[in-house]
């Protein structure tokens, strides 16, 4: 089985789109992370992170093919990404005094096979979209939390877990800017019909309509088995151009 995934952000009313994401098929790794509006640099925050974690990941891909899908190696291969991403903020913002206090939201996938490992930090959302059924698959944080009990950012909560994928299945992670437009039926019946550029585009047009003063930003994930063609796959290639990827997994 192979991936295949797009991205799409639009911003609110605000100038400044908070939102970054990432889509790095060779990795197998798609990212979204929200920074979080309410406090300096949201937007700054959300970069760093996604940086950082494509910067770890891409360090352990010497082992991708063989050790790390090895028992619960990928799980901790991607906690370790994410308090790698949160302790860059942490010391990005101590560096820069005018960036005290920042914060994001991450969400990643890291997808080999039939296999995927979801790491997940903030409010942020993954959902699984499979035979027209949405499922939600992570639990929300509140980036903020009483400092009465001694907890900072950098102690909150991280959830990784694996997940089984399945040839068709579609997971999106999203802002919360699109959460409810991935529940739509509108969305859900379509998943599977829908490219995934397609589909990440019209998640986060709906998402804006229903919220227009939030940041909507969206991933598609599309999981295609050994005979299924991609999309890009049956698209007209440009002439001596060459465009787009799936890269094969080991199973």
């Amino acid at each position: 089985m192979s991936t295949e995934g797009s991205g799409a952000s639009r911003s609110g009313r605000s100038l400044e789109n908070e939102d970054h994401f990432l889509v790095e098929e060779g990795l197998g790794l798609y990212v979204v992370c929200d920074g979080d509006s309410g406090r300096p640099a949201g937007e700054v925050a959300s970069e760093v992170a996604v940086r950082a974690l494509e910067q770890f990941i891409e360090t352990a891909d010497d082992t991708l093919a063989t050790d790390i899908w090895r028992g619960s190696t990928a799980t901790s291969v991607v906690e370790r990404a994410l308090r790698y991403a949160v302790n860059q903020i942490v010391a990005t913002a101590e560096a820069s005094p005018e960036l005290e206090g920042m914060a994001t939201t991450i969400t990643v996938l890291l997808a080999h096979g039939k296999r995927g490992i979801i790491g997940h930090r903030g409010d942020s959302r993954a959902y699984l979209l499979r035979g027209r059924r949405c499922h939600q698959l992570t639990v929300d944080h509140e980036l903020t939390e009483s400092i009465s009990n001694g907890t900072s950012d950098a102690d909150l909560p991280i959830d990784v877990f694996a997940i089984d994928l399945n040839p068709r299945d579609t997971v999106v992670l999203c802002s919360d800017g699109a959460e409810e437009a991935v529940k739509d039926p509108s969305i859900v019946y379509a998943a599977s019909e829908l490219s995934p550029r397609l589909l990440a585009s019209r998640i986060v047009g709906l998402g804006n309509r229903m919220n227009p003063s939030a940041d909507t930003t969206a991933v598609v994930v599309r999981i295609r088995g050994e005979r299924e063609p991609g999309w890009l796959e049956l698209s007209s290639e440009p002439r001596g151009v060459s465009f787009g990827h799936t890269i094969p997994a080991t199973t």
